[in-house]
């Protein structure tokens, strides 16, 4: 698994997300008062002024147009199907790769469920020290569990901390699939397809035109996996779940008025799926 492009990315990510801070109300996508002050180094520093902010988005849009657009929407989204999952009756979280996911920190409906984060020990620990400046004790219903996905079987690690696989599970798996081969993404989604019925997974990953298509790009930060949107809800079912929405680029201004009138490249480069388990005995009633 190509770390290093797994961990700059996340900062990039969360620099993305703390530029929405400067965007008006009326246009904002989310409110993210978290992920900046997650950061180090110069990356903290950009996070934390206002004028470095600005010239950042700036340079991304010119310099990478469709990058700040894609981690926007992406992120909006994924807020959107974890509050709805949450609602739905999700009391279990657990977010796979976590990184610097700040969404158990500053979205409400998370306090209310008990959640997993998951992540390699080194990047857990830098965000855990990270979260301790910034709020002191971690939540009471957070969780951290320091893993490989690539070697270590997540039905056992969350077993031995107290996971309950017979409970609707909301499980998060973003901007992680691109960084791993395939076989290696297969358990992931072998596990979160036998989870109890009405357990949802969102999963951004992205379209084989795009590793075909940006080769120097797949080679810079690492992909080395992707999906044909035309196939994803076949490839999802034979690990026992039905995709419920697929969304990409061409999707985002009419899901989000306030995109109109931003000078937002959306560009397709990753989308976002969500996909659920469903009660077999239903499912073969409706069938």
């Amino acid at each position: 698994m190509a770390f290093v492009q797994v961990e700059t990315t996340a900062v990039a990510v969360a620099l993305m997300r703390a530029l929405e801070a400067d965007v008006p109300a009326g246009q904002r996508l989310f409110d993210d008062p978290v992920s900046g002050r997650l950061l180090t180094g110069p990356p903290a520093f950009v996070a934390r002024h206002r004028a470095a902010r600005v010239a950042l988005g700036r340079l991304a849009e010119t310099a990478m147009p469709g990058v700040r657009g894609t981690a926007v929407c992406r992120t909006r989204v994924v807020d959107d199907w974890c509050r709805e999952a949450l609602a739905a009756g999700a009391g279990q979280a657990v977010v796979v790769g976590a990184g610097l996911d700040s969404r158990p920190y500053r979205i409400a409906e998370f306090a209310a469920a008990r959640v997993w984060e998951v992540d390699l020990p080194g990047t857990q620990a830098r965000k855990r020290a990270a979260l301790a400046r910034l709020t002191g004790p971690a939540p009471a219903n957070i969780r951290y569990l320091p893993a490989d996905i690539t070697t270590d079987r997540l039905d056992a690690v969350l077993a031995a901390d107290g996971f309950d696989p017979s409970a609707p599970t909301l499980v998060v798996f973003e901007a992680v699939a691109q960084y791993l081969p395939a076989p290696a993404v297969a358990p992931t989604l072998d596990w979160a397809g036998s989870l109890a019925p009405g357990s949802r997974l969102i999963l951004t990953y992205l379209p084989e035109r795009v590793l075909r298509e940006r080769a120097r790009a797949s080679r810079r930060y690492g992909w080395l996996s992707a999906y044909d949107p035309a196939r994803l809800g076949t490839v999802l079912a034979g690990h026992g779940l039905t995709l419920r929405q697929d969304v990409g680029a061409e999707d985002y201004p009419g899901r989000y008025p306030q995109l109109r009138g931003r000078r937002l490249t959306l560009r397709e480069i990753e989308r976002v799926a969500v996909a659920e388990v469903l009660d077999q005995r239903l499912a073969g009633a409706k069938g």
